[in-house]
């Protein structure tokens, strides 16, 4: 079982590449809101863990090839001038296969996933993604991965309401 700040860091790589392949190849400012929700500051100006660890993530895939951005939003709420680093385009426009045969492209399988809101296969599939990216990894035939079973999510927000 992964950590809370692993989870969060396989949501908002997701949330991220989702964003910036749809607005491929223009620019497209990247906020800590937009990802996560508002951010809370406390009462020294610094911005809640969450909102700091969504930030640092940005940073972290640009540092390691899959984005570039051309600068820092003041007091660290978002990057400006994002885009899918041509690393970044080519890896998602790969194709990942499910054990069960299922073949489809990374970033067809994140937006599933985060429209399923599967976060394991979204976990899944950030991990395939980031194997990929490895340099210094010995080159290796992937794997098939494995889908978790869909759940069906009933929400009281979906009850039909009579009046």
């Amino acid at each position: 079982m992964t950590g809370a700040h692993i989870d969060d860091f396989y949501y908002v790589t997701a949330e991220a590449l989702c964003k910036l392949h749809a607005a491929f190849p223009v620019r497209y400012l990247l906020l800590v809101e937009d990802l996560t929700g508002p951010i809370r500051w406390d009462m020294t100006g610094l911005p809640d863990r969450k909102s700091r660890a969504c930030f640092e993530t940005l940073i972290w895939l640009a540092e390691h090839g899959l984005l570039n951005y051309r600068s820092v939003e003041p007091r660290d709420v978002g990057i400006e001038g994002a885009v899918l680093s041509q690393q970044g385009f080519v890896l998602l426009s790969g194709r990942l296969t499910w054990h069960h045969g299922e073949s489809t492209s990374r970033i067809a399988g994140l937006q599933r996933a985060r429209a399923e809101r599967a976060y394991s296969d979204l976990a899944t599939i950030i991990e395939d993604l980031l194997a990929a990216n490895c340099h210094w990894a010995a080159p290796r035939q992937p794997a098939p991965l494995v889908k978790a079973a869909s759940i069906d999510v009933n929400s009281d927000d979906e009850a039909d309401v009579s009046g």
